[in-house]
């Protein structure tokens, strides 16, 4: 059975200052290009609390290991006494502590995008008091950053290094840990695309559902013990096979258009325009949902043309959204980067669609919620969201 351990670390320090934290309730998650978040609770029985000194804000960090291996480093945030003696505690990863970090005067404009990122950091940890320990290594981005801090800006680093990183073509990221409980480390994780661009695995969500039989007849009252129809058409299901646990999925036309209509250069009737449509999604019976775009500094018809059509190719379809939750192991999330691509196969009627439904999609995060009793823990794979047509 894989076993999940808490270790206590300094907030300027990756290595372990208390062994074992008595840690229960455990969950953390892991997402792209944004910080994970953990959270425990923890007993201080009494004559046994010499770790309690070791968990306290500000001074505090938290390790989380799998089998003796690092996998989840963080700040410890906060925490909140639930009981006579026992408290809640929340971490973030440690990219989280940029957000308190003043970013020093730069231009960036003409600078690589990693270049930017990874400059921003370092300049950071360089101020006494701000030295978390994260490192950082050599990469390349296919973009330069594009910004520029003001000396007199009040803003965070955590601010622009989300400015470079959200731009069309910007770099993911992620605040990583790795190396071993006696080197432990906390990493800046920096790609154009990260993950693998080719299925690195399935996950497989197979429904057992009886087919429809039709009831015997009209229900009739005879008996008290008949006051209920002998037949009923809902029957119960169960799952057959696959490695998914449970599944959902979210879907919303917040984002949705069959008509985009971009607006470029000019003003009132002498403004450009350029307008396209679904015509399949509409020859489908779609109804006309209108989108626009404005670009003010786009005078040329042809590039605002082009605007409009990368615009309707990412709002034709409705938002979706897929949770799939699996048992640990099956497949092993370790083994899995963050934004790797993976096949999903749903074997279910539930969406009135094809069955099974098959696609490929990306893994944007993990989120790892372990049994107190021994059990395998529950991972929580968040996929992509796509734009689905159907």
């Amino acid at each position: 059975m894989t076993d999940y351990d808490v270790y206590a670390t300094a907030w300027d320090d990756p290595h372990i200052v208390e062994e074992l934290l008595p840690a229960r309730g455990l969950s953390f998650s892991m997402p792209l290009s944004d910080h994970g978040e953990a959270s425990f609770s923890a007993t201080v029985e009494p004559g046994r609390s010499l770790w309690r000194a070791a968990v306290g804000l500000p001074l505090s960090g938290l390790l989380i290991a799998r089998d003796g291996v690092p996998v989840w480093s963080g700040w410890i945030a906060a925490e909140r006494q639930t009981g006579p003696r026992t408290f809640q505690f929340s971490a973030k990863e440690w990219g989280s502590f940029f957000a308190t970090c003043t970013a020093p005067g730069a231009d960036y404009m003409v600078t690589n995008s990693h270049d930017a990122f990874r400059d921003l950091i370092t300049k950071a940890q360089a101020v006494p008091g701000q030295n978390v320990q994260v490192q950082t290594r050599p990469s390349t981005g296919a973009m330069l950053a594009g910004v520029q801090v003001e000396a007199w800006d009040t803003r965070y680093v955590a601010d622009v290094f989300g400015d470079i990183a959200d731009q069309d073509g910007g770099p993911e990221w992620y605040f990583g840990t790795s190396g071993t409980l006696a080197n432990p480390t906390r990493t800046l994780i920096l790609g154009d695309r990260l993950g693998s661009t080719t299925p690195v695995d399935v996950l497989q969500y197979v429904e057992q559902t009886t087919d429809w039989a039709k009831a015997d007849g009209p229900p009739s009252v005879v008996l008290l013990s008949d006051l209920f129809p002998a037949g009923t058409a809902v029957q119960p299901l169960d799952r057959r096979g696959g490695n998914v646990l449970a599944m959902s999925r979210d879907r919303d036309l917040a984002r949705s258009a069959t008509q985009v209509i971009a607006t470029g250069d000019g003003s009132e009737i002498a403004q450009l325009r350029r307008a396209v449509t679904a015509s399949t999604m509409l020859s489908r019976g779609w109804p006309l949902i209108t989108r626009y775009a404005q670009n003010g500094a786009i005078g040329d018809p042809d590039a605002l043309t082009r605007m409009a059509r990368g615009e309707l190719a990412a709002t034709a379809g409705i938002s979706t959204r897929y949770a799939l939750t699996s048992f640990d192991g099956d497949p092993d999330w370790t083994q899995i980067s963050r934004g790797s691509t993976m096949q999903v196969t749903l074997d279910t009627d539930i969406y009135a669609g094809p069955r099974p439904y098959t696609f490929t999609t990306r893994a944007l995060g993990v989120s790892v919620d372990v049994d107190d009793d021994g059990g395998p823990a529950q991972i929580t794979w968040s996929m992509a969201e796509t734009m689905e047509a159907s």
